[in-house]
Order: structure tokens, then C-alpha cells, then sequence
């Protein structure tokens, strides 16, 4: 989509090509941009990057007004520039792929900056029905915006009662939130239609794969799990020394007991929503920075719904901005300390903090300049993490090193044993190194944890095929159709099994349901071939036709066949 300019497939599929039915994300806007990029500057990163980098600033000026209007304009500045020097940000404003994040900020922030400069009421009394209208629809559109650029924008509706209840002064909290009523309303319903759209494209209202781990773990483990990450967002935000582009196990551990990080999850979770509400009246900036992050990071905490990731510094970008706050307050108290000598030297140690964070992302940064550098620098900070085995048995796997490849995707199993595209891709090692009873198992497993996933029959029954077990493939096939219904390369590989009993109008059958759901040039030459070998040359001249006639280029079902071929099972 991005490389050709199809921008309508931008709003109607998953971002990621090739997702499962009911997985995946939607996010649109960055896929649009990535388009537009494409044909300003092609292949080369630099465009791309300094995107990110215009983006990224633009983020940090909205954060500067938005502190404004809860602290001086120079406190307001010292965290706006926290916000922009901050290591957590690395992967979220060098890896291009993080250019969902700061467009949903932009959006996100616009939205806040918006709703605080207009009111619904002027004077006492409401303002223009024009006004609130002009008003409620920009506030709508920059809602959707920012949901179609990142998810974690859903929460925008909750973070504009949070602004409402901190603003300072005015009528009664409660009566401002009153006041606004509307306007609350008019965005839930906005962001219904968005769940909508969105659950058109993906098949499912959430649409994402539990993190690797969180399959295996009933909700009280679950939640507990999710406590233990709780310290890590403390330490990333005020001491970000240790960076990682992986948190998955065994870097983040599974809980399945209370433990003392547990314990420590739940006081920095406790105590972060009771100085929420403690400081409300006394620092009001610090108070809405604590409720700011908590209602920011619900959405990927693992506390109210099961999350794709344990923790991902990238979605600390919009929850941040509640660090932010802090320190513009911690910053506009600086100039209430009597002594001079003092003032003057928090100041420094501010200065020297903010010194040291800008260095440690000027460090940082290199690492997400490709996929290789990133691997390459996960294996070296947390050779503990499946990722980091994964990526040595693929090298090993490629040096020769049978043995040890095996060995390595054997310690990524037991880190993260149910991880679906883990145990597929070892599937594939095994059955490619002989041992095609261990794939078996693991596609068993993959099937067991994700049974509406088509990828594990599909490879089973591919396998099945390339060991000449006919039969076999053809139930595996029929197996995963059944749970996960029509797709179009279960189609295919059930075709390709009538093939190997000489069936050949059951044959056809099957290729053209494949054809169905994906018609792909490579289908369609292929029922053509079977059309020839059935001896009907009209039937094949009209399938090649129609092979000629399509502009998509070989991908869904059509993706079995090259396999195949290459290992000479098929024509």
C-alpha cells in the first residue's frame, strides 16, 4: 500500500499486510504519511526521519501551551524541554515506525489545547449555538485523528474531564464537567463510529495478540503481572539509564504470586492515584500530571484489558507529558525557595538533569537505525530475552550450526512458550532440519493457543505436503477452514492435496473458492495448469486471461504455492 500509493486501503485494512483475521492495527494516518512520504523521497530514511523530527518538535511546543495554562510560562518550558530531550522518547521519534505516537499527540494535544481556549459557556451564559458547534466538531475530528493514528487515543474523552477538574478556577469543578456534558457525549459517540470503522477492518473491536506470556495467565495473574510493570514506568521516566527495544520475557517476567515487585507495583499505582487526588487543590500541575499518566497508560497497562505488549517505551510518549507536569510544578516552586544559594543551585541540578537525559538520548538514538542495529544492541543489553534467542538461532540456523540453533529456539520456547509466531517460525526450523514430529508439536500447541489463527494450519498442512503426506495436508487444511473460516490459503493447500490424489476437479473446486477470497494472478495461473492437465485448453486460455487482467501482485493464498514449487512438489 505504502510503496504504491493506495491510500483507500489505508482506511480499510490492518496496518501491518498480511494480519491475521482479527488482529493487527489500524492506523491509517500514519500509513498515509508513509505513502505520501514514499513518493516524495522512495527509499531514502533521511525524509523520512526528519518527519519524525519536525513532528516530534511540534509535539513539544503543544506540550509547552498545554503546561501553560497549569503553570508559569517558565516552569511551563522546563517541561516542555524534559519532554523533549527525554531518552524514553528514542524509539518513538527515531524508529520511523513510531510515527503513529507523535501523531496521535499532535492530535491529542491539539484536541486539549482546544477544548481548554473555548468554552462552552461565555459570560455565564452559553455561547453561540454556532460556536459550540464549530467547536464540538473540531474537538470530534481531532479525536478521530488522533484514534486513527494510535489506539491509546481512546482515552482522550476521560483526559478532557481531567482538564476540566484541575482547571483552576472558575465555577465548581462539577458544575464545569456539567456544563460540558455535551460535549463529552458527542465524542463518545465520534469514537463509537471510530470502534466501528475499526472493527470493519480488523475483524474485532481490540484486534490485537495478547503479549507473549499473558495467553497462559487467568485475570488475577494477569493483574499482578501488570503491577510488576509499574516500577519500570517510574524508573524509565526519572531514571532511564537502562533502555530496551524489547520488553517481552525473559527481560519482563510473568507473575503468578505476590511478590514484592507486586507489592511495589501496587504502592507506586496506589500512590500515584492518591496524589492525583490528594493535590488536587495544593498543586493542581503535579495532581493532573499523576492522573494524566494513569489515564494515559490504562489503555496498554494489562490492568483493564489484555494488552500486546507488557511495556514498550514507545507508549510512554503520551502518558510522559504527566511527567511534564510534575516537573513544570516541581520547576514553579523553585522560585517560591527563600534563599538565593539554594534556588540557585536546584536550578543547576535541573540544568544537569536535563544535560544528562538530552546525552543519553543523543547515545540512544543510533541504536534504531535498522532492524539489524536494533537486534544487534537487544542482544547485547538482555541476552535474556526471547528475541535475543530467536535472533542467535536464526544466525546460528544460517552459519550451519544445526545444534546450537536448535539449543537457542529451544531456551526462546521456554522463556515465551506461548508465543504463536514464536512456535510457528520454530516449527519451521525442525521440519527444515528433519525433525518434523517437534514441528508438529509446536504447530499443535500454536493451534491449541490460537485456534481462529489460520497461520498454524497453514504451515502444518504445507509441511504435510512437502513430506508427500497428501492426507495429512488436506486435513490440516480442512481443520483450520473450520475454525478459522474461509481463507483463502487453506483453500489453496486443500486444492494442492486433491492434486496428490489425482482429483483434479476437486482440484478446481478448491482453487477457485482460493480464488474467491484472493484472485491473484499466481491462482489464477495455477488453476489454469490444472485446467491443462484436465485436458480443457479453453477453460486454462480464459484462466491465464483473467491472471493478465489483475493488477495485484502474488500475495494471500497464492503464497503456498511458491513453497511448494520450490521444493518441486508442484508445477
Amino acid at each position: 500500500m505504502v510503496t504504491e500509493g493506495r491510500f483507500g486501503e489505508a482506511l480499510t485494512d490492518a496496518s501491518w499486510p498480511g494480519a491475521l483475521e482479527g488482529s493487527g492495527n489500524y492506523r491509517p494516518v500514519a500509513l498515509a504519511s508513509f505513502a505520501i512520504e514514499w513518493a516524495l523521497w522512495g527509499q531514502r530514511p533521511l525524509g523520512f526521519h526528519a518527519v519524525s523530527v519536525v513532528a516530534h518538535a511540534a509535539v513539544s511546543v503543544l506540550v509547552f501551551l498545554l503546561l501553560t495554562h497549569f503553570a508559569g510560562t517558565l516552569p511551563a518550558l522546563v517541561g516542555a524541554a524534559f519532554f523533549a530531550v527525554h531518552p524514553v522518547h528514542a524509539e518513538a521519534v527515531a524508529n520511523v515506525m513510531g510515527r503513529s505516537e507523535l501523531y496521535a499527540a499532535t492530535a491529542y494535544l491539539l484536541a486539549c489545547l482546544l477544548y481548554l481556549r473555548t468554552r462552552p459557556l461565555t459570560d455565564g451564559a452559553p455561547a453561540p449555538a454556532r460556536s459550540r458547534a464549530i467547536r464540538l466538531l473540531g474537538l470530534v475530528a481531532l479525536l478521530l485523528l488522533a484514534c486513527a493514528s494510535k489506539e491509546i487515543a481512546v482515552t482522550l474523552p476521560a483526559m478532557l474531564i481531567a482538564l476540566e477538574v484541575y482547571r483552576v478556577g472558575g465555577a465548581p469543578a462539577g458544575r464545569r464537567v456539567r456544563n460540558e456534558a455535551l460535549t463529552y457525549v458527542g465524542l463518545l459517540a465520534a469514537m463509537g463510529c471510530y470502534v466501528v470503522v475499526r472493527w470493519n477492518a480488523l475483524g474485532a473491536v481490540t484486534g490485537e495478540s495478547p503479549a507473549a506470556g499473558l495467553l497462559s495467565l487467568d485475570t488475577s495473574e494477569r493483574l499482578m503481572t501488570a503491577l510488576t510493570v509499574w516500577p519500570h514506568y517510574l524508573r524509565l521516566l526519572v531514571f532511564p539509564l537502562d533502555l530496551s527495544s524489547d520488553y517481552s520475557p525473559a527481560v519482563l517476567l510473568m507473575t503468578r504470586q505476590v511478590d514484592a515487585d507486586v507489592l511495589l507495583g501496587a504502592a507506586i499505582l496506589v500512590g500515584t492515584v492518591l496524589a492525583a487526588v490528594r493535590f488536587r487543590n495544593s498543586a493542581p500541575a503535579a495532581a493532573l500530571g499523576c492522573a494524566w499518566f494513569f489515564i494515559a497508560i490504562s489503555p496498554v497497562s494489562n490492568l483493564f484489558v489484555r494488552s500486546d505488549i507488557l511495556l514498550a517505551e514507545r507508549t510512554l510518549y503520551i502518558p510522559s507529558i504527566g511527567a511534564a507536569f510534575v516537573v513544570a510544578w516541581a520547576a514553579s516552586r523553585v522560585r517560591l525557595v527563600s534563599s538565593e544559594r539554594t534556588r540557585v543551585a536546584v536550578s543547576a541540578v535541573m540544568v544537569v538533569a536535563g544535560m544528562l537525559l538530552l546525552a543519553r538520548t543523543v547515545v540512544r538514538n543510533p541504536t534504531w537505525k535498522d532492524t539489524l542495529t536494533v537486534l544487534v544492541t537487544l542482544n547485547e543489553d538482555h541476552p535474556e530475552s526471547w528475541m535475543s534467542q530467536r535472533t542467535q538461532a536464526i544466525s546460528l540456523r544460517g552459519m550451519g550450526d544445526v545444534a546450537a540453533a536448535a539449543a537457542a529456539w529451544e531456551r526462546a520456547l521456554e522463556i515465551a512458550p506461548d508465543h504463536y509466531q514464536l512456535l510457528v517460525e520454530a516449527a519451521e526450523f525442525y521440519d527444515d532440519t528433519g525433525d518434523s514430529q517437534r514441528a508438529e508439536v509446536l504447530l499443535g500447541r500454536a493451534i491449541e493457543l490460537l485456534p481462529r489463527h489460520p497461520v498454524a494450519y497453514r504451515r502444518m498442512s504445507e509441511r504435510r505436503l512437502l513430506r508427500g503426506d497428501g492426507q495429512g495436508a488436506h486435513a490440516a487444511a480442512l481443520r483450520g477452514i473450520a475454525a478459522a473460516e474461509s481463507e483463502p490459503a487453506l483453500w489453496a493447500l486443500v486444492s494442492e492435496s486433491y492434486l496428490t490424489r489425482g482429483d483434479l476437479a476437486a482440484a478446481v473446486r478448491a482453487r477457485r473458492a482460493a480464488i474467491g477470497g484472493d484472485p491473484s494472478p499466481a491462482s489464477w495461473l495455477r488453476l489454469a495448469e490444472i485446467y491443462d492437465e484436465l485436458g480443457m485448453p479453453a477453460e486454462a486460455t480464459a484462466a491465464r486471461a483473467e491472471a493478465t487482467a489483475t493488477l495485484e501482485h502474488g500475495r494471500g493464498a497464492a503464497a503456498s504455492v511458491p513453497r511448494l514449487q520450490e521444493r518441486g512438489m508442484v508445477a
